[in-house]
């Protein structure tokens, strides 16, 4: 357990659900989210040994990986709105957040410090900065839609749409 305020960089991570753009409401705080993953299970000791972070172990297609959760509110809890996590690319210049595809690899920058609240002890992570290394660009997919079809349904029934 750290005793102090600390700034770490996770380096090499693996990035999925890049939300680091406009924050996000999943479960009623607002927050910009990034999960970041490996599948070397050292890597995944030392995020949870050096760094405290929850990592959990899944599986997919490819075998086992190891993920963890990061998040920045967007309220501070005095009410001042925060601002977003700083997204830069290998040269440290901005680049556009949205950008960022599943898959895309760089470091991660947090701001940790030690909680003692309840009863409850342990160490807060606050995502503060993303250094993307190996873009893979995050493009839309419009290819599959819904066919226009007649409907047989009442306009009232589709007034619900």
């Amino acid at each position: 357990m750290i005793n102090e305020k600390r700034t770490v960089i996770i380096r090499d991570a693996e990035m999925h659900w890049a939300k680091l753009g406009k924050p996000v409401e999943p479960f009623g705080t607002l927050q910009w989210e990034l999960q970041i993953r490996t599948r070397d299970k050292q890597a995944a000791e030392e995020w949870k040994k050096e760094y405290y972070l929850p990592v959990k172990t899944e599986e997919d297609d490819e075998g086992t990986y190891y993920k963890a959760n990061l998040k920045r509110k967007a309220i501070k809890k005095d009410g001042e709105r925060n601002t977003p996590p700083d997204v830069l690319d290998g040269n440290k210049q901005p680049i556009e957040s949205d950008s960022i595809g599943n898959g895309s690899v760089g470091n991660i920058m947090l701001f940790q410090y030690p909680y003692d609240v309840a009863g409850r002890k342990g160490v807060a992570s606050i995502l503060s900065k993303v250094q993307v290394i190996d873009l893979k660009r995050y493009v839309p997919d419009s290819s599959t839609d819904f066919e226009i079809v007649e409907s047989e349904g009442s306009e009232e029934a589709m007034a619900d749409f």
